[in-house]
């Protein structure tokens, strides 16, 4: 007996974690770190003793942001395909 060409169930299962559900509550939970880095930047700018260390929040920050535009790109994806 052959394999059937043409499967009754077409549409690919995603896991929990890669749920849209999911993805919105990450991006919700990286735009609060991208503005708590950011404040971490201006508070760190304007005491001399913290300049040397501003540029851990503003990596955060870049990071956060990196994830928040990748993790948006996958759910623009996924329903422009579907």
């Amino acid at each position: 007996m052959q394999l059937d060409k043409n499967p009754f169930f077409r549409k690919t299962i995603t896991p929990w974690y890669d749920s849209n559900f999911a993805c919105w509550t990450l991006i919700t939970i990286l735009f609060f770190v991208v503005v708590f880095a950011i404040a971490g930047v201006f508070v760190g700018s304007d005491n001399p003793a913290f300049q040397e260390h501003v540029w851990f929040p503003g990596f955060l920050a870049f990071l956060s942001l990196f994830l928040v535009i990748k993790i948006f790109l996958r759910l623009k994806n996924r329903s422009k395909n579907d």
